[in-house]
């Protein structure tokens, strides 16, 4: 068995010999092997907290200083960690170092309320002043990750993500986790899905701890770094579109190829995970026989022993058929995804629609959404579209926390799916 595990499936494992250009979904699952000893990377952490004049609503500062301190009381003796807070203006609480006195650090913390950093919301100095506080450490051998937590909007969006995605082309991760109703939701998750981390959003403040521990958890957890995907496409077969699926649904667009190559990064592998990727496939019109579509491959560095290759790329093959009923066997697994991203895409849509106006055909996809919705058992998202509809219908707006519960929560649709077999079924 591989060190990493790459396992591929097709939506078809047949498609008809008619002359017409055929789609099929590819789905590329990787996962860290069960062989991969040892103990988990160190982090070189950086904790950015937002204290602008927001976060002492509804107690979330309190609920952040509770969260910060049982983050530190889960840091590792081999774990870096620097504290940051901003508002105008930013400040370094904790420098990077190991916090060998924990209460000392927590008392820090505790005393956050005192810290002067003015009111409003500069997120740029804060990660100007993280990433200073991890380059000092950086090291291959350590996760260099930054974790954001923010409840309202910035100044500076722009260059925010800016130095984000450069920091992530150095090797620094970041994840983001947004509070309440006000955030930017669409800055957030673009910064996260650019900088190979992972998107919170907290609609509960007394949620706060269960996430930071779960984010510090996850990354501490990191065995495998700098994964790549790598698909080598046959002749007349191309890559029309491409979503991570898991964890998150995430819509990468059309993706670069070069030389009929299409390579794609994942995020730091934590063990006993699975990252996975479905690529839309267009397929020529061909005689009946099997033929190779792609071969996949994966790319990926274990600490410590640098960079490592699958030596056996897999070969993806399909056949064509000229019998109707070979041509209707299908992968429950991969439709069930697709479906998934369907109403991802669907409800993106509407919300996109409803922002620019067209409140009727937002209208008619949000009810759409709640009826597929419905159909996969998840009610609770289901009716949050459907009230979104119907304060569309009235004239109203989409509201910014019924924006956010289904950004988020249909993203979250892969991971609420149930077992089902990996084999086709007709």
């Amino acid at each position: 068995m591989a060190e990493v595990n790459l396992r591929t499936s097709l939506s078809y494992q047949a498609v008809m010999t008619t002359s017409e250009n055929k789609l099929t979904y590819l789905l590329a699952e990787v996962s860290p092997g069960e062989e991969i000893g040892g103990s988990s990377l160190g982090l070189n952490l950086a904790i950015v907290l937002d204290k602008s004049g927001s976060m002492y609503a509804a107690e979330k500062l309190d609920y952040v200083i509770q969260a910060v301190s049982h983050a530190i009381d889960m840091l590792r003796p081999q774990d870096l960690c620097s504290i940051v807070v901003f508002a105008d203006r930013a400040r370094v609480l904790i420098p990077s170092s190991q916090l060998y006195d924990k209460s000392t650090a927590k008392l820090m913390i505790q005393k956050l309320d005192h810290v002067d950093v003015g009111s409003g919301t500069d997120m740029l100095r804060a990660i100007d002043a993280a990433l200073y506080e991890v380059r000092r450490n950086f090291s291959r051998d350590r996760l260099n990750h930054i974790i954001i937590l923010t409840d309202g909007q910035t100044l500076n969006e722009k260059q925010c993500r800016e130095r984000c995605v450069m920091a992530a082309e150095e090797g620094i991760s970041v994840s983001t986790i947004g509070v309440g109703d006000d955030f930017n939701e669409k800055f957030l998750l673009n910064i996260a899905n650019s900088c190979r981390g992972t998107s919170y959003y907290i609609d509960r403040p007394c949620d706060i701890q269960q996430i930071f521990a779960s984010e510090l958890a996850g990354v501490q957890n990191v065995i495998v770094k700098n994964c790549r995907l790598n698909l080598k496409l046959s002749k007349d077969v191309s890559v029309r579109r491409v979503y991570k699926v898991k964890p998150l649904i995430n819509d990468l667009g059309a993706p670069e190829v070069v030389d009929r190559l299409c390579s794609l990064p994942l995020a730091d592998l934590q063990r006993n995970e699975t990252q996975s990727m479905l690529f839309e496939l267009i397929l020529p019109s061909r005689r009946a026989g099997v033929y190779r579509l792609a071969q996949a491959s994966l790319s990926y560095e274990i600490p410590g022993q640098g960079v490592q290759e699958n030596q056996s790329p897999q070969d993806i093959t399909i056949t064509y058929t000229e019998d109707p009923s070979q041509a209707a066997v299908v992968t429950p697994k991969v439709l069930q995804i697709v479906d998934s991203v369907s109403i991802f895409r669907q409800q993106t849509r509407a919300l996109q629609l409803a922002k620019e106006g067209d409140r009727g055909r937002a209208t008619q996809l949000l009810r759409s959404t709640a009826t597929q919705l419905l159909q996969q058992g998840h009610e609770e998202l289901a009716n949050q579209a459907l009230s979104e509809a119907l304060s569309l219908e009235k004239g109203g707006m989409a509201s910014s926390a019924g924006t956010k519960k289904l950004e988020y929560g249909t993203r979250k649709l892969t991971q609420l799916l149930s077992e089902v077999p990996d084999i086709p079924q007709s």
